[in-house]
């Protein structure tokens, strides 16, 4: 039986090593980024970001056709886990090492003061560079540890982690009370991971910042790794497209979707489940859009508004199943209650982006606007919403992505007919059957359809 310690030990590894080899693949993958010309950077840098920002559960759904055709010893479960997790973080790795790295004009003053290659590296960029090193690997880390349907899909049961076990604990075992003790081990963890990670300036990682366009060289180790990497992106993202076009019965996958799966596996249809996510999305944005852009006024609440980042969504799903034994079955069995939850953590990734937004506008155009009569509301549209549309529309895309995405909470909360669209998914990849599966690809292909649109509108705004 494995102890609670040792499902801990597995967490940090996995998280940890994960972070590691991912920070460590970033650098010359942005060596070999910053040698592109400015649209080839822009595109390329677009590929290899959206796996970071596809739902878990999705890149394990890429990585499981591949990892049942090895059929290798379920022994090699962890590395299939850790390899998905680099795919997914390297690409934002880079990106944040490329956004934070030297200016060339500082370099080249450098240089010219006498300086070496060497000590411009060890005492001018590496210095600059460590913060968002540190922040960067620390945010891969809690990703990592709380990837709960992409270690479920791809560990196939023999890989436990403290999420796999709540799960396990509360909904196989019906043991609340160890589910609940291994709760607070992850909600630990990841709370750790949260606070360490929290830059000492307290800006947010310029994960779509502006990206520097002067071309630089890069070695022939750095040219190989970033077209390997960015060949190994593409491979696993047209895998998806091929199963689902060539898989079972081919391009009636996308007509089977109206249906219930092989042998009506499913409670709905994936149509159906859609429709749930779609519902769940526009509730959670309803409440959260207003709710951060009142939370944005206040600064000195960040700490707070940041908390709910450092406890999974699957702790969540725990603490809401739990609670609603003690509510009105009306309450508990509500579909509400899973976008709630997801207002919860999509709250702090939107207020992340609006609040440095909004505290940076000139307050007095906005006085100005006052004193010239103008209320609350026109000071809004005529002048707020203009101003930072940019932020607002990337605000509104990744809460879109991280609502119809979100599967760990939803594990508990969503059930019969109120099924979100990743269950369903996870629920056909899991099961025999080539229509099953190609079914779970054609989905999976218009989601990843879906996040690259957001990603090429966000990363192709004009930089500022």
């Amino acid at each position: 039986m494995t102890t609670n310690l040792e499902l801990l030990a597995t967490t940090a590894f996995i998280a940890l090593m994960s972070a590691v080899v991912a920070m460590a693949l970033g650098f010359p993958i942005a060596n070999w980024l910053g040698s592109l010309a400015r649209t080839p950077r822009r595109i390329l840098a677009a590929i290899l970001t959206l796996p970071f920002v596809l739902p878990a559960f999705l890149i394990g759904l890429t990585f499981l056709p591949i990892q049942n055709q090895l059929d290798l010893d379920s022994r090699f479960g962890i590395y299939w886990i850790l390899a998905a997790h680099v795919l997914m973080n390297a690409g934002f790795a880079a990106r944040v090492i490329l956004s934070n790295r030297l200016p060339l004009d500082q370099a080249q003053a450098a240089e010219l003061d006498g300086a070496t290659a060497s000590q411009i590296g060890r005492y001018i960029a590496l210095p600059q560079l460590i913060p968002a090193l540190s922040a960067g690997s620390l945010l891969i880390a809690l990703y990592s540890a709380t990837s709960f349907g992409l270690i479920r899909m791809l560990g196939q049961g023999k890989i436990k982690t403290l999420e796999t076990e709540i799960y396990v604990s509360a909904l196989q075992k019906l043991d609340l009370q160890q589910a609940g003790i291994i709760a607070l081990l992850q909600t630990l963890l990841t709370m750790g991971l949260v606070l360490i990670s929290r830059p000492k300036n307290q800006e947010a990682l310029p994960l779509f910042g502006a990206l520097e366009y002067q071309k630089r060289s890069a070695g022939a180790t750095s040219l190989v790794i970033g077209w390997l990497f960015t060949l190994a992106v593409v491979a696993l993202l047209l895998g998806v497209f091929h199963r689902a076009f060539f898989t079972g019965a081919g391009i009636e996958n996308f007509m089977n979707l109206a249906g219930r799966g092989s042998r009506e596996i499913l409670n709905l249809s994936v149509l159906e489940a859609a429709g749930n996510s779609l519902r769940n999305l526009l509730v959670t944005l309803a409440i959260t859009l207003p709710l951060t852009w009142w939370l944005a006024r206040f600064s000195r609440l960040r700490a707070l508004v940041l908390l709910p980042l450092g406890v999974s969504p699957v702790v969540f799903g725990l603490f809401f199943l739990v609670l609603s034994g003690y509510l009105p079955i009306t309450i508990s069995s509500s579909w509400l209650l899973v976008p709630i939850i997801q207002v919860l953590f999509v709250v702090p990734l939107c207020y992340q982006v609006i609040q440095p937004a909004r505290a940076s506008m000139d307050q007095e155009i906005l006085d100005a606007a006052e004193v010239d009569g103008a209320g609350k509301s026109q000071r809004f549209w005529a002048i707020e919403l203009p101003t930072l549309r940019r932020p607002i529309s990337i605000t509104v895309a990744f809460g879109s992505l991280i609502s119809l995405g979100e599967f760990g909470a939803a594990s508990f909360l969503a059930y019969g007919s109120n099924e979100t669209l990743p269950l369903v998914m996870f629920r056909l990849a899991s099961r025999p059957g080539a229509e099953n599966l190609g079914m779970a690809m054609a989905a999976a292909t218009l989601f990843i359809l879906l996040a690259a649109y957001v990603v090429w509108l966000v990363s192709a705004e004009p930089d500022s």
